[in-house]
């Protein structure tokens, strides 16, 4: 691991002088056994629920400056942190309680330190939860829904963009339906995906702010999309909802729904 192994090393060592901190664990690619020279290093530090809030709130400005990271900062009010450090060294950190500790999958993580004997269970074979996708369907549903909006506008720019983000709602939903609850890191995806999925989603038509082009990527994003999502959720999915999106598609652009 290099450098990466050092970071490790290091924050065991600091980490086991905080008593607040309960337990440590490295999460991810390294978690997973599946880390190379170029993986980032993840963490969740477990603390006791009730000193939660002032532990993530201290984190910037007691633990993360002592490795003088190049970038620190926090995602939004949530406990996760990202980090930068000399080298380029990518440092991710979840702080979290015991209920957060069960959202690990005990298959996927390498404990560094652990002083109450807690441990996550293993989420192995879980399928994809109904739920989840029928939020995904939903989610990429409405984003599809003002594709005519976007390009009455003329802001072919914005409707680029949500064209990439299809396309990302696309790579989602087929991580899933491939590791269920336990879905990896978006950067390994010849590990998870088959071939013939990573060449459709390399095959998608080009985005970029023209507007036959942005109708393309949309629709192609659809293609793939939904019947994916309709396999998954079975009698749970949103019909109704397609249904009147291609028939507003069709109202306003003149588009059909994919075969």
């Amino acid at each position: 691991m290099g450098s990466q192994q050092d970071l490790v090393d290091r924050v065991v060592d600091d980490l086991a002088t905080d008593p607040r901190v309960r337990g440590l664990w490295l999460t991810g690619s390294f978690g997973a056994g599946s880390a190379d020279e170029l993986s980032d290093v993840d963490m969740f530090v477990l603390v006791h629920e009730a000193g939660l809030a002032s532990y993530a709130a201290a984190w910037l400005d007691q633990v993360a400056p002592a490795y003088s990271p190049l970038l620190a900062r926090r995602m939004g009010n949530a406990p996760v942190f990202h980090h930068v450090l000399e080298g380029w060294l990518r440092w991710d950190v979840v702080v979290g309680g015991p209920a957060q500790l069960g959202d690990l999958d005990g298959d996927a993580v390498i404990e560094l330190l652990n002083r109450d004997g807690v441990r996550p269970s293993s989420l192995a074979d879980l399928p994809p939860e109904s739920g989840t996708v029928r939020a995904m369907t939903e989610e990429f549903l409405r984003v599809l829904g003002l594709l005519p909006v976007v390009v009455g506008r003329g802001e072919l720019v914005t409707a680029a963009s949500g064209a990439s983000m299809l396309r990302q709602m696309l790579t989602t939903l087929l991580r899933y339906r491939a590791e269920g609850p336990r879905m990896s890191g978006a950067l390994h995806l010849s590990r998870v995906l088959p071939a013939d999925e990573l060449a459709a989603l390399g095959a998608l038509p080009p985005v970029y702010a023209d507007r036959d082009a942005v109708i393309r990527a949309h629709l192609s994003a659809a293609a793939m999309f939904l019947p994916v999502a309709r396999d998954l959720l079975g009698a749970d999915h949103p019909r109704d909802l397609e249904d009147a999106c291609w028939a507003h598609l069709h109202d306003t652009l003149a588009v059909t729904r994919p075969g």
